[in-house]
């Protein structure tokens, strides 16, 4: 069985990738598909989320498996043993995929047809590429506006010594003995 996904971004209205997938293969390979067709760097945290009909996000397919032995959390499935069939149907036909964790960025995953797959095809395949996808990773280590870092002091203060910092903080630790070297403390056992 043959599966085709559009993929649509809030952000840029006329990007859309269309991916054939057979419905035996993995999560994994279609993140990989998705990821090469646009150029991203696939190494980069990624997950798939179902969507209910409250339009809230339901089991996650993630990247790797982060639960340990102990954790009970059932919501969390990996991308490299999640198969396509398992996740997705006509009568849900709706996932997210995203690929931003830490600006929470999504593309908009819909099935849009079921057929048979062409025996001497190579799944998956991307057949529609139109637009430009949006930027991967829209923050990164050199850019914090907007987290709210106003009250912090921002640029360094080279100038500062030792006992600049310290003369911040209260000096309550004065009353045991005070040491030039380790052999003074060796004196006192």
């Amino acid at each position: 069985m043959l599966y085709k996904f559009k993929i649509t971004s809030a952000e840029v209205d006329n990007f859309v990738l269309e991916i054939e997938i057979d419905h035996e293969q993995t999560y994994l390979e279609f993140h990989n598909t998705i990821q090469k067709a646009i150029g991203y760097d696939n190494s980069q945290m990624a997950s798939f989320y179902q969507i209910g009909a409250d339009k809230e996000r339901g089991l996650e397919i993630a990247l790797f498996e982060m639960n340990t032995e102990d954790d009970d959390n059932f919501n969390v499935v990996a991308m490299d043993v999640a198969m396509i069939r398992e996740f997705v149907s006509s009568e849900n036909p709706e996932l997210i995929y995203v690929f931003d964790f830490f600006s929470d960025r999504f593309f908009h995953v819909q099935l849009i047809k079921k057929g048979i797959s062409k025996s001497k095809t190579k799944y998956p395949k991307c057949t529609l590429s139109k637009g430009e996808a949006p930027i991967q990773i829209k923050m990164d280590a050199e850019d914090f506006d907007g987290l709210g870092l106003g009250e912090f002091e921002s640029k360094s203060d080279k100038t500062k010594t030792a006992d600049d910092y310290l003369a911040d903080f209260d000096d309550e630790f004065n009353e045991g003995p005070e040491f030039e070297s380790l052999d003074d403390y060796d004196d006192i056992l």
